[in-house]
């Protein structure tokens, strides 16, 4: 259904190519804007996670194979995007007992055999653990600096890129401890998050003293109306139904021009190969209650039309080489070769965002 034009040689970290989908005998055509690489010292971030390293991947292991392998779960028998029967999928992996699959049309992956509804609201809700990963308050302000900063710079850019100006008012949905609002807050954009997680709200009031909506964003999208941009850096993967939540995104903000902005895993990366072969010490990407799917370019631009989003531009940045990395320590028990090769890594996780095989994927879309 898919397809895309691109030059041969293409060098840089901006590019652009078309995007093109075929279906029957309509052809619709995307003019995408291509961003390749952002560099972040990985190791900076996760300072101290080697002493902890095999607490984390128990703990990880237990609560999911916990919520995996009881009786209680719900068949999910199509696919969240495209409706395709799951009898139509092949298995490609599976995670501490959650069976992935993988569609034939646009080659999403999610999992077949999900936990209640209830079993995930209570997960993120209640997961002082799984919080905690992200709102750290000793690394709060690096948090900010490497990464929500340069979420806000590029937003702005391909906000203005579109619209030839800068965004008054974000909202930000899956707000985590709230570092993205505070950067867009800190920068004179008036931005409020919305977060389910108790635990992340008491952060954000701690660290930012930021206070996030906790109401559930399909009931409450209506009140945020006239906003530029929302975003989801890190959300529909998490959600049984993503359609859902741009539907109500597109209803929210087509009156007025507006734009969407999803960060999504991506499975046609590096990272997804090296844990693979690793299913046992899995902390992050393929993590079944992380990630209940993972997005191709395809599925993720399918889910953007189908919500009457064109897609505009995509970014791809990853961690796959500190994954690359923190999987082979793990085999060897020796972590030199994740702790001593900082700048290595950025520098070839750059050749990696390059050639497209990075574990991550932002996409950009504005009302049809």
């Amino acid at each position: 259904m898919w397809t895309k034009t691109t030059d041969l040689v293409q060098q840089g970290e901006k590019n652009a190519e078309t995007w093109i989908r075929r279906h029957e005998e309509k052809v619709d055509v995307y003019d995408m804007d291509i961003y390749l690489g952002k560099k972040t010292d990985l190791l900076k971030l996760k300072k101290g996670i080697i002493s902890s390293l095999d607490e984390k991947i128990n703990y990880y292991r237990s609560t999911r194979e916990k919520l995996y392998n009881k009786d209680e779960y719900e068949y999910v028998d199509k696919c969240p995007i495209t409706g395709i029967s799951t009898e139509e999928t092949q298995e490609i992996a599976n995670i501490y007992g959650a069976q992935y699959v993988q569609t034939p049309d646009t080659g999403h992956v999610y999992v077949k055999n999900r936990p209640t509804k209830k079993s995930i609201h209570d997960f993120y809700l209640n997961d002082v653990t799984y919080a905690a990963t992200y709102t750290d308050k000793s690394g709060a302000e690096n948090r900010l600096n490497a990464i929500a900063v340069p979420w806000l710079e590029w937003t702005k850019k391909v906000y203005y890129n579109q619209y030839g100006k800068y965004p008054k008012k974000i909202l930000d949905v899956g707000s985590g401890a709230g570092h993205f609002v505070e950067a867009c807050r800190r920068d004179g954009i008036h931005a409020e998050g919305i977060e389910l997680s108790e635990s992340s709200q008491k952060f954000a009031k701690d660290i930012w003293g930021i206070t996030l909506d906790g109401r559930n964003y399909l009931d409450v999208y209506q009140e945020y109306a006239g906003y530029d941009i929302v975003t989801f850096w890190g959300l529909l993967e998490h959600t049984p139904n993503p359609s859902a939540i741009m539907d109500a995104t597109y209803e929210m903000i087509n009156k007025n021009g507006g734009m969407v902005i999803s960060k999504l895993p991506r499975w046609h990366s590096l990272s997804s190969a090296a844990q693979r072969l690793s299913p046992l010490t899995i902390l992050r990407h393929i993590d079944p209650m992380g990630h209940i799917m993972l997005f191709s370019d395809a599925s993720a631009a399918e889910l953007y039309h189908r919500t009457k989003f064109s897609p505009v531009a995509a970014w791809y940045y990853g961690m796959d080489i500190y994954e690359t990395f923190m999987q082979s320590a793990n085999k060897i028990k020796d972590y030199k070769i994740l702790n001593e090769t900082g700048q290595f890594q950025q520098d070839l996780q750059q050749f990696v965002d390059e050639q497209r095989f990075s574990d991550g994927l932002t996409l950009v879309g504005v009302p049809m």
